[in-house]
């Protein structure tokens, strides 16, 4: 994978870096392919609980390299490439396989999240910047629709559809303490010490079950889109029941248990 790297800070967490600083980690569909294998490589690694989303250099995602971005593969040349998928929906699918991914994912965006990399970073399960990072939904600003790669329906569902319409209308730029206003990200940390910090949050996520974590994961998304409560109620309470018969989830609690009675 020449433009994104996979590494290993600890047992239960990994980073995956979009690895073109000289372009700010700009989409070409090298990276696309790459980035998809990455989260393949992830989603099959089952000591691997939470995943950080980065960029390398001073920058998470420009968007899509106007300058060169290649060409897709041909059919059947990628796995993520099969009979019908068009350079568009490949690039696209990036965020429905975040979503798709098992793992918790962490966006720890470091600079500029513009265009396709802003639809990345919503993609994730949850955002945090540095104090440097900054948003915006630049796809209206090539001429075409404001609306690619997910972001129609991603970031309406983070800040409502009346904050969403103006950032993708506008393309306008919002700094990392106003994306925390507007619910963007969660959490802004220093830019000294932003990787640290990031990967503090995933190891702090990465302390439950990888059982608990991926459920949770499955249940949050399903039924932010379920229409009525009933329905995610009986989601929550299938997974709780799957989730008491595991023996990793069995032990947690045992262990979790002695922690609080003092035994």
């Amino acid at each position: 994978m020449g433009t994104v790297t996979l590494e290993q800070p600890s047992e239960a967490v990994r980073i995956i870096r979009l690895d073109r600083p000289e372009r700010l980690n700009a989409i070409t569909f090298e990276l696309v392919a790459d980035l998809h294998e990455a989260l393949d490589t992830v989603a099959a690694d089952e000591r691997c609980k939470v995943a950080v989303l980065t960029g390398a250099g001073r920058g998470f995602c420009a968007g899509l390299d106007l300058k060169d971005f290649g060409t897709p593969p041909s059919p059947g040349e990628h796995p993520h490439f099969p009979a019908g998928t068009t350079g568009q929906s490949f690039m696209a699918n990036l965020t429905q396989h975040i979503r798709a991914t098992p793992q918790i994912v962490v966006a720890a965006v470091n600079g500029p999240a513009y265009g396709g990399g802003l639809s990345l970073s919503l993609a994730c399960d949850l955002r945090v910047a540095a104090r440097s990072a900054t948003f915006c939904s630049a796809f209206i600003k090539t001429g075409l629709t404001g609306t690619d790669i997910g972001v129609s329906y991603l970031l309406p569902r983070l800040i409502g559809a009346s904050r969403a319409f103006d950032l993708i209308v506008t393309g306008r730029t919002v700094d990392a303490d106003a994306a925390e206003r507007l619910g963007i990200v969660s959490q802004v940390f220093d830019d000294d010490g932003f990787l640290a910090a990031a990967l503090e949050v995933a190891e702090g996520i990465a302390v439950y079950t990888g059982v608990g974590l991926r459920m949770t994961k499955e249940v949050m998304w399903a039924n932010l889109d379920t229409p009525n409560m009933a329905a995610c109620i009986a989601l929550e309470n299938r997974n709780q029941d799957l989730a008491n018969r595991s023996p990793e989830v069995q032990e947690f609690m045992r262990a979790y248990s002695g922690r609080v009675t003092g035994g």
